[in-house]
């Protein structure tokens, strides 16, 4: 007997990314359901993938108990994985993965389950579910206070009590079963098990008799079905070595699975893509890689998006205040001449938030000794000929109409254009 694995995957109809990951490489299937929002979802479910990817290095194993032992094993280092990485990251805070595992071990198959992604076997034309969810929904059924048929129904029939990485120490079920030529697994996340009826899931999967397409017709089932989640499918039959053969060389493995992948979900890992020592633990490592570079480069650009409001913010200031300051004129000391100033008076830390416009033809001997205390802290002006009058008139008495009194004899004051918007108070001014 030997076990035909396909696979796939779909971001349904109104999702814009795939959070769902999946392995389908012997001796190991799986289907992570991400969750915890964008990327992060996507991060949670690679990390579980890759783990169980690493069993394919690891059988046949010398007995039950060792292939078990072997799965628990994984499934607590993808828990104990996706906590570090959430720790790590805020922005990861709070993602985990439901997951639903299959591990080939001869003639029997170990399955383990956390969370409502589910495990289905048909057998001899009838279907059952071999997974128990661990939901809110599931939880009322077991106490007896709402009926299975209206579980499927219920509104908060996706409110999960178990998953990945939520916990320190993750629950989770395993159940072992021994197979029979002409079984049919069903691995799926709740995409396919929230909108597709048992029933309807049951006729596809007795009508389709090739693995991969049974896959991708339960992808497309649940697409017309509105596709409100990201669908992911493993199909896993059990059959004679002729069976095998026949399944294998028409099943065409990559391009099915090419098909059943959607944009954004993540690569694919399964027999067709990997090979040697490579298989199963390289396809997980570069999907982890590519969540790692795609969450890196988003926090770069979020950097790069907040320096550039800031250097907006920044220059938007600069010009504010530099038209503010060229509006502004007073008078004041430049060493023992009157002057005029292009700016505000004052400085700070040494600075000086003014220029010097030009020197008027009074000194510092002329003005009054009251007047020239105002004349240190510098006299504001409604605009430069407002100034120049102040200025003429330091020595007398100003009033709005002029001077009273005589002006000191004047000569040509002379512009002058040196700058001096760094420079300190002259000694003595």
């Amino acid at each position: 007997m030997r076990l035909v694995f396909a696979a796939a995957t779909d971001v349904g109809r109104m999702r814009k990314n795939n959070e769902d990951s999946y392995l389908s490489s012997k001796p190991v299937a799986a289907v992570a359901d991400g969750m915890g929002g964008h990327s992060a979802g996507e991060v949670a479910s690679a990390i579980a993938i890759e783990e169980l990817a690493a069993l394919g290095d690891r059988g046949p194993w010398e007995n039950e108990t060792a292939a078990t032992d072997d799965l628990k094993q994984a499934i607590l280092r993808a828990n104990r994985r996706i906590r570090e990485m959430a720790a790590s990251d805020r922005k990861l805070n709070g993602m985990g993965t439901t997951l639903v595992a299959l591990l080939e071990d001869g003639d029997m198959v170990h399955v383990a389950n956390v969370g409502d992604s589910r495990g289905y076997l048909l057998r001899q034309g009838e279907l059952s579910q071999v997974t128990v969810d661990h939901s809110l929904v599931q939880e009322l059924v077991d106490d007896g206070r709402l009926s299975p048929e209206d579980a499927e129904r219920h509104p908060q029939r996706s409110v999960i009590t178990r998953a990945l990485g939520i916990d320190p120490e993750v629950e989770f079920d395993l159940f072992t079963y021994k197979l029979q030529i002409g079984d049919r697994l069903l691995l799926c996340s709740d995409g396919l098990s929230d909108v597709v009826e048992p029933t309807q899931i049951r006729k596809v999967l007795l009508r389709v008799r090739s693995a991969h397409r049974a896959a991708r017709e339960l992808v497309t089932v649940a697409n017309e079905q509105g596709g409100p989640d990201n669908i992911t499918v493993i199909v896993v039959d059990a059959v004679d070595e002729a069976a095998a053969e026949v399944e294998e060389a028409g099943g065409d493995t990559t391009g099915d699975l090419a098909a059943g992948s959607a944009t954004g979900a993540l690569p694919v890992v399964g027999d067709a893509e990997l090979d040697g020592d490579r298989r199963g633990r390289g396809g997980g490592r570069a999907a982890r890689a590519a969540k790692d570079r795609s969450l890196a480069m988003h926090r770069r650009l979020q950097r790069v998006l907040i320096a550039g409001i800031v250097v907006v913010a920044l220059a938007v200031l600069l010009v504010a205040g530099r038209s503010f300051l060229l509006s502004r004129y007073w008078v004041g000391f430049d060493g023992d001449a009157v002057a005029v100033f292009q700016g505000v008076p004052g400085d700070v830390a040494g600075i000086r938030f003014s220029r010097m416009v030009e020197h008027s033809p009074v000194s510092r001997a002329q003005v009054p000794a009251g007047y020239a205390a105002r004349l240190e802290d510098g006299v504001q002006a409604d605009g430069l000929a407002d100034a120049r009058s102040i200025a003429l008139c330091a020595p007398l008495v100003f009033s709005p109409d002029g001077c009273t009194g005589a002006a000191p004899a004047a000569s040509t004051t002379t512009p002058t254009t040196a700058a001096a918007t760094t420079t300190t108070r002259a000694p003595g001014g």
